[in-house]
């Protein structure tokens, strides 16, 4: 069977068995479970402490605990990830065996939570270094090569150099490369 907060894959093994695990679980522990793993997604931070007193009032072990934080990021993850609605979500955990209860708490955490996942999965996508400057570094009359310097800033706005020696016949065609993979960029 396909999901939708799957990406219309099937669901993995190893969340099915979680299901099973948060099902033993009250409906209140579940919210508040589900909070701390919402904010760990946008804030990055995680109550351990929290967590461990909320199942061991369960009366579940340490592993199951991480196990279940894995199963809570990867549903509200995946589920921001394919933009799925809170009612698709609330039905498909049903289908996974989640009960009614978990389930309806689960997809209103998602709705609250959702905006700012988002924001921070995208935040934390596509990380690319940005080509700043090119200048020529040495250039000899009479010989077929040119040295030429690349600087690129990283994300966190260092910069790095990296040198190449290209044939001086080839610069036209580096550059005419570079002013298509530009326009192709700024098409996206």
């Amino acid at each position: 069977m396909k999901f939708r907060f799957l990406g219309d894959g099937d669901c993995p093994d190893w969340l099915l068995a979680e299901i099973n695990t948060l099902s033993r679980m009250t409906s209140i522990k579940m919210k508040v479970l589900g909070q701390l793993v919402a904010k760990y997604l946008t804030e990055g931070y995680l109550d351990e402490d929290r967590v461990k007193k909320l199942t061991q009032d369960a009366k579940l072990e340490t592993g199951d605990a991480k196990a279940m934080i894995a199963a809570l990021d990867l549903i509200f993850s995946s589920s921001t990830s394919h933009a799925v609605s809170a009612t698709d979500l609330s039905s498909e955990l049903q289908q996974l065996g989640l009960p009614r209860e978990h389930s309806t708490t689960l997809s209103r955490l998602y709705t609250e939570f959702s905006p700012q996942i988002n924001a921070t999965l995208s935040s934390q996508s596509l990380r690319l270094k940005r080509l700043s400057s090119i200048e020529t570094i040495e250039k000899e009359s009479g010989s077929p090569f040119v040295k030429m310097g690349l600087k690129v800033s990283n994300v966190d706005g260092t910069e790095e150099q990296t040198n190449v020696t290209i044939p001086k016949d080839e610069i036209p065609v580096l550059l005419s490369e570079l002013k298509r993979a530009r326009s192709l960029m700024e098409g996206l």
